[in-house]
């Protein structure tokens, strides 16, 4: 007996998400699904832009941490801080 799966609706599907591109590079949220994405961009034979998903952040679990977003907040901060003292 086979059981089969069954999923929910895809969240990229039901919501279009905010693109922030730097280098070959993006990441993309969808605010309603509490989901951020990161991954890599290519342009693809055809001529248009390609994001390949590498790693997705969910919300509730970030924040159900004690340390994920503090550490996450730090980290940004600290490169920011790195990249003024240039």
């Amino acid at each position: 007996m086979t059981k089969e799966k069954k999923y929910a609706s895809n969240y990229w599907d039901e919501e279009k998400g905010e693109v922030i591109e730097f280098g070959n590079n993006f990441m993309r949220c969808y605010d309603k699904a509490g989901k951020l994405q990161f991954g890599s961009k290519y342009t693809n034979k055809a001529g248009e832009t390609v994001y390949q998903v590498k790693f997705v952040i969910d919300r509730k679990e970030l924040f159900d941490d004690d340390q994920a977003a503090d550490y996450l907040r730090a980290t940004i901060n600290d490169w920011e801080e790195m990249l003024e003292g240039e």
